[in-house]
């Protein structure tokens, strides 16, 4: 027997979503320095002198990193890591992740969060840590707008992004939508799944209806 889907079904199939494109943004993007990966270090302060052009022992190279290289703290092209290159559809991927994690926080500020304030003890709680988590997160997509990933903040950018989201990710379905079961009837979360529906077709009306995905019966 299935279900149709209800608000928290719908929100967490955002969160998988999100979570597998950033998997494929996390594969595909250069690590810092040519190092292969790993946690981030913090960004570089302070002036970056590079010695002039035409100088003993230094190759009069450009200062931007073209396909296949990374921009190392002095601002010079290094080649890579094996593994490390970006991959040439980085920026596609970035900008629909962008476009994912936008409509997912407006869903849940506008379908779920009214609902918690009301119906979840300490929802106010829960929502305010979500809210943080969004302007975080929309403060990263903002950063990154542009950004190429030869640029030097791009990468700095673009693993704060994934950790914020992270965090986010895990806080929400471990705390957020536990909390809203245990605390809302089927029936409300079912009208609330509804409406984030019509509200996508709403936004998009020339696109195909929205079907909810059979959810196995608890």
């Amino acid at each position: 027997m299935s279900r149709r889907a209800d608000v928290v079904d719908e929100l967490s199939a955002d969160h998988r979503a999100v979570a597998e494109l950033l998997a494929r943004i996390e594969k595909a993007a250069p690590s810092r320095a040519g190092t292969g990966g790993g946690t981030a270090a913090p960004p570089a302060t302070g002036p970056q002198d590079a010695p002039p052009p035409g100088t003993a022992g230094t190759p009069e190279t450009p200062q931007q990193a073209g396909p296949g290289k990374v921009v190392t703290p002095d601002g010079g092209g290094t080649p890579p890591a094996p593994g490390s290159t970006a991959d040439p559809g980085l920026v596609t991927l970035v900008e629909a992740l962008s476009d994912l994690l936008l409509t997912h926080c407006t869903e849940e500020e506008e379908y779920l969060f009214p609902a918690v304030h009301e119906q979840v003890p300490d929802g106010g709680a829960l929502v305010f840590t979500s809210l943080a988590d969004h302007l975080a997160i929309g403060q990263y997509l903002t950063d990154l707008q542009g950004l190429s990933p030869g640029d030097p903040a791009f990468t700095p950018l673009l693993e704060g992004l994934g950790s914020a989201v992270h965090t986010h990710l895990a806080e929400e379905d471990e705390r957020l939508f536990p909390a809203v079961r245990k605390a809302m009837t089927p029936e409300l979360l079912a009208a609330l799944g509804e409406r984030l529906r019509e509200g996508q077709r709403e936004i998009r009306p020339d696109a195909p209806p929205v079907e909810p995905a059979a959810t196995p019966e608890d």
